[in-house]
């Protein structure tokens, strides 16, 4: 009878709060008090982000909010003066005399530290200037969005330094600094996402740009080595990056990842064509990918990502064996040859 009890009285608590985070989610009856949080019937309330990006108000669990006495302090931190939250959890064994949260120290604004710090001398390719006007924010409002959607804020007490609610290890609260959303270091180490870089030299550590960064000894993509020759390094477009031995593929969209380039390209021959497509000695590449069997001295750039050689038709990175190479015709309009009409859609 006991545990029949129990259970009903669960029953009806749990139907109690999910009828009100029921109703919540449809009215605007409630006192927003920003960066996710609400009070609803002396209630504190935070809006978390689900897997495929919606939304759902919930209560905390394992939390006692104190809704007379809750501030919101700004970057998803929050306390009602007796503990300190982070997205609606309670954060640990935090010193709460001397806890503050840490801003992001820059001299120029967040989205050019994101795309490229200009205190570099790096040489670089007459691409680059057209991506900043004409292609750069495209990428950066996709790439920016997803690290902004995923990454967590900073606060410190006189102890410890936080990655979000995650304490960093080791990190020195007194020399701690934001080199941007992705990177920051303090005296002694240099970290990405709130954990430490492997061999990383804090002193002469700084960002290129998004991913991107150097210290005196190596470049990194991330937290991982990529170069250990930084003076060579070249900056070619923001898809391409080299330096004397190696070219690497940036693939910034949605989930940025770097790649080596394989298919024996020359660092020494290789050259940008235009935002897509590069070429070396012996290959031509689109977006990072081989195109087979064309003829790198003949290659020419048709538009709406068609290309042909001397000899061949090829959309994207693919032959177009079925294409007519004497009538093949690219304009803004269209594209087509005696046959037909290719539309966009359109895969070899």
């Amino acid at each position: 009878m006991k545990y029949f009890i129990l259970f009903v009285v669960s029953f009806v608590l749990l139907s109690c709060t999910g009828n009100k985070l029921r109703h919540l989610q449809n009215t605007n009856k409630h006192k927003q008090l920003g960066d996710g949080y609400t009070v609803y019937q002396n209630e504190i309330y935070y809006k978390r982000s689900k897997a495929n990006y919606s939304s759902e108000w919930y209560i905390p669990e394992k939390t006692e909010m104190h809704s007379e006495s809750f501030t919101n302090l700004d970057n998803r931190y929050a306390t009602d003066k007796i503990s300190i939250f982070y997205r609606g959890e309670t954060i640990p064994n935090v010193d709460f005399s001397s806890f503050s949260i840490i801003q992001l120290e820059s001299e120029f604004p967040f989205y050019e530290k994101y795309i490229l710090n200009p205190k570099f001398t790096y040489k670089l390719n007459q691409n680059i200037e057209k991506d900043i006007v004409t292609v750069s924010p495209s990428l950066m409002d996709l790439t920016i969005r997803n690290e902004i959607t995923h990454m967590e804020y900073y606060a410190k007490d006189k102890n410890k330094v936080y990655y979000g609610k995650d304490v960093i290890f080791n990190a020195d609260p007194n020399t701690f600094t934001i080199l941007s959303i992705l990177f920051s270091k303090d005296k002694s180490n240099v970290y990405f996402k709130g954990e430490s870089i492997s061999k990383s030299d804090s002193r002469s550590f700084d960002i290129i740009c998004g991913f991107l960064a150097k210290d005196d000894n190596f470049i990194y993509y991330g937290d991982h080595i990529i170069s250990k020759d930084p003076d060579s390094f070249e900056i070619l477009n923001f898809n391409y990056v080299k330096n004397n031995k190696f070219v690497w593929f940036i693939r910034n969209l949605i989930f940025p990842r770097i790649e080596l380039l394989q298919y024996g390209s020359s660092a020494k021959d290789f050259e940008i064509i235009d935002n897509r497509y590069a070429k070396d000695a012996n290959n031509v590449f689109f977006h990072g990918l081989k195109i087979e069997n064309a003829n790198v001295e003949h290659f020419q750039v048709l538009g709406q990502n068609w290309s042909k050689d001397d000899k061949n038709i090829f959309k994207v990175n693919r032959l177009c064996s079925e294409a007519d190479y004497e009538t093949f015709e690219v304009t803004d309009e269209y594209v087509k040859d005696k046959n037909r009409f290719y539309d966009k859609k359109y895969k070899p």
